[in-house]
This record gives structure tokens, C-alpha cells and sequence, in this order.
């Protein structure tokens, strides 16, 4: 299996994975199997699909990173979300249906934990800037995420039970629905943040509040929460403000915002980060918007551990990927490391040679020096690769284990039963 980019694919590749259809991700576009030709791979270039995966013999073994099982029920809860859309769409006071919703994310998760091999994002995120696409990826993204976080939800949800504080059902449905104010807004101001992406226009704003009142009492206390306070950030920059008894605002801040509420806000980031294109009208690689939000200012907007958790699901480099070496040899990723993620393990890859021709040796970055990805779909990204100082940096197993001391030697200290912590909410 191998990631083509649309503009290197040629006639004759049989796809490894499906490919959606750019305005219905729930629908299948191209089954496994199909054999690209001129004129379908023309069409895929104006329907503005980025890259495919094709069947490449050598690297079969890469499939394991693409489960059918949870390709298929990521395609269900995209065909739901757009239900929910079309339906909001004719009649604004459609009904929402949170079992429904809850039973979808359940299947996905069941699938994932099935096939844990599929717990990474493979797939690149397209340029289609519609509230459909964002909100079916943060759901799946944000679902990834919250599976790694268990023990810090667990942490951070210490009112409730740790069984229910893990369940991440509640947190990938409010992913769902993060948005779903967006769909009672002007279509001008929809249309004007599509052009600026500008997060301080007033009008926009108020999505959250319109979401907010869409699914309060219709979905857990805490997945409405998320979707009232997804834009707030981590430093306390965000919006919207705490109207307190006095008059004044307050604003939420680190463990002030509810876990789900950081969790989605780093999904949503990422995947709007993601869907932008550079000046030449090139899509952003995926490592050059992972080294963003390790800069400032956007580091600080986001929890640390959650970011830890995004690593862990979204490599720089996902498998399956072309890369150009800084030596000049062509390769293809096969395997990576979150503690170290911009140096994933390749081999050298000629798409001329035949399938009777062995492949080279497996290549580990971390143990090469002054060897690094030099360009990755189609672009220079030498200068966007970062590094952990400390082994650990990235390592969101050790920050758990931290965490989990550090309450317990607080749990002694106060004689307590429990640990008292920050202030969580449940």
C-alpha cells in the first residue's frame, strides 16, 4: 500500500482504499480494486481529492494500518453527520438523535480497539473546507485522541466513576456536533470566515452559543459543555467569556475548561490547520502543522497532554508516505516512533522496479545521524521536523505515570480518600 499524491498518480494503479466522495464522505466514491485511468484520475484532480492509497505488492504489509472494519464505520458516522446536516438544512428544528449518534461512535471505537493497528490517522485531511468533512475528521480524530487520554480522563473526571470517565463515547459524539451552531449562521458569515479565518469576528463567534442551545438537554451535560466551549484555549485566550453575578466575564483557563472541550479544540485546530494551502496553492503537510502548534503562539492554546495524545495518533510521516531523504534517496515510510515522530523507519522505494525485486533495508531515522526527511508530498519540510530534547518529551505513557504519582503523593500528603487535584468537572 502506498500514498499517491493526485498529481503523481498515473493509469493502471489499482486503489488499495477507497476513496470517498469529496461532498458525501459517507459515500464511496472508488471501491479497493479499482484500476485508476486517465480520465478518472483528471476527475479526481477537480473534485480536489489530494492523494490516493494504491496497491503496491512490496509493501502489502502497510495494509494493517487501513482496517476495512473501521473504514466502514468511519463512513457511517460521516453518513450521519451528513443526515443531521441535510436535515438542519430543510428544517431547523430537527430532532437530535443522540442514541443514534452514541450507538455510531460505540461501533467505531469497538472497531478500533479490534484493530489497533488502525489507531493512527493514515489519511491526509483534503483542502474541502466544507462543516461537513471538518466535522466528520474531528470525530474520528478526537475519538483516536480520547482512547490514548483514558487515564487522564480519568484524572481530570474524578466526580464521576472511572469506568464512565473513560468512555469516550459522549466526547466523540460532541466532536459530532462541535459545530452544528455553524448551520444557523448567516451564510455571509459563514462565507466571510471560510476567506479570513478570522476567529475574532462577533458574528461568528456566537456558533458556539447557537450550538450550545441546539444540544443542551438533548446530549450528556458534558458533551454540550464541549460544544459550548471548543474555541477556548488552554492559556485562557479563548471565547466564549464567564458572565459572572456582578456583571463582569471571567475566562476559562487550563483545567477550568472541561477535558472534552480540550480535546476537540486541538482536533478542530489541527484539522483547520490542515485544510489550508501555502501561497503557490500547495496543502500544508501534515509536519509542518504539527511543528505550528508546537510554536508559539498556538502552544499555548493547547493542553500538553492532549497534545502529547495527537502525536500519538498523527504521525508526522504516516506510513505508506514518500519521502526524499536529506542524502537524496527516494523512500517510503513503513513505520514510526511517537516518541521521536519526525523520524520515522523507511525504505528505499523505486516505483520503476519489479515485483521479483527485493526491497532495501529498512531504514530507523533515530539511530542515523544527520539523516532526516528532507520533502514530503511534494514539498520541502527540512525546516519543519522537531525533536524531543528529553526521551520522554512526547512519551504520553510517562506523563500519565507522572500525573498518576503526582495525585497519589497529593492523595497521602492530605489524607485524603481521593485526590483533590485542580478543579475538574465531570
Amino acid at each position: 500500500m502506498l500514498r499517491v499524491m493526485i498529481s503523481s498518480a498515473e493509469a493502471g494503479m489499482k486503489l488499495a482504499m477507497p476513496v470517498f466522495h469529496p461532498s458525501s464522505p459517507g459515500r464511496v466514491l472508488l471501491h479497493a480494486g479499482f484500476e485508476l485511468d486517465a480520465r478518472t484520475i483528471s476527475r479526481l484532480n477537480e473534485l480536489s481529492v489530494r492523494s490516493v492509497w494504491v496497491a503496491y505488492p512490496k509493501l502489502s504489509f502497510l495494509l494493517k494500518y487501513a482496517s476495512p472494519e473501521v473504514i466502514r464505520h468511519r463512513a457511517a458516522i460521516a453518513g450521519q453527520v451528513q443526515e443531521l446536516f441535510d436535515a438542519l438544512g430543510r428544517d431547523a428544528d430537527a430532532e437530535l438523535e443522540y442514541s443514534r449518534y452514541a450507538a455510531a461512535v460505540s461501533s467505531l471505537i469497538e472497531s478500533l480497539i479490534n484493530n489497533p493497528e488502525s489507531t493512527i490517522l493514515i489519511d491526509e485531511i483534503g483542502c474541502d473546507q466544507s462543516a461537513l468533512h471538518h466535522a466528520c475528521s474531528v470525530c474520528f480524530l478526537t475519538t483516536l485522541m480520547g482512547l490514548k487520554l483514558a487515564s487522564y480522563l480519568e484524572h481530570q473526571r474524578s466526580r464521576v466513576s472511572a469506568a464512565s470517565a473513560r468512555d469516550v463515547t459522549p466526547l466523540g459524539v460532541a466532536a459530532m456536533l462541535h459545530d452544528i451552531g455553524m448551520v444557523r449562521l448567516p451564510e455571509e458569515v459563514r462565507e466571510r470566515f471560510a476567506e479570513t479565518n478570522d476567529e475574532s469576528d462577533p458574528a461568528w463567534r456566537e456558533h458556539v452559543k447557537i450550538g450550545f442551545s441546539m444540544v443542551h438537554g438533548k446530549v450528556p451535560p458534558a458533551a454540550s459543555a464541549a460544544v459550548l466551549h471548543h474555541h477556548q484555549r488552554y492559556d485562557g485566550s479563548g471565547f466564549p467569556l464567564r458572565r459572572r453575578a456582578d456583571g463582569g466575564t471571567d475566562r476559562f483557563a487550563g483545567d477550568q475548561i472541561h477535558i472534552y472541550a480540550r480535546i476537540i479544540a486541538a482536533a478542530d485546530l489541527f484539522d483547520r490547520l490542515s485544510r489550508r494551502v501555502d501561497a503557490k496553492g500547495n496543502p500544508v503537510p501534515r509536519v509542518r502543522v504539527l511543528s505550528a502548534m508546537r510554536r508559539d503562539p498556538i502552544v499555548r492554546w493547547i493542553d500538553p497532554m492532549v497534545f502529547k495524545s495527537l502525536l500519538a495518533v498523527c504521525p508526522p510521516y504516516a506510513p505508506g508516505t514518500q519521502v526524499t531523504l536529506s542524502d537524496g534517496r527516494e523512500c517510503v515510510v513503513v513505520g514510526w516512533e511517537p516518541l521521536d515522530p519526525c523520524r520515522p523507519r523507511v525504505i528505499e522505494f523505486d516505483p520503476q522496479a519489479s515485483d521479483d525485486e527485493p526491497t532495501g533495508e529498512v531504514i530507523d531515522l533515530t539511530c542515523t545521524a544527520g539523516l532526516c526527511v528532507a520533502r514530503a508530498e511534494g514539498v520541502d519540510v527540512g525546516r519543519d521536523n522537531f525533536y524531543p530534547i528529553q526521551p520522554a518529551d512526547f512519551c504520553l505513557d510517562t506523563a500519565s505515570r507522572m500525573l498518576h504519582n503526582a495525585a497519589e503523593n497529593h492523595r497521602l500528603m492530605a489524607g485524603a480518600v481521593s485526590p483533590p487535584g485542580a478543579r475538574r468537572s465531570a
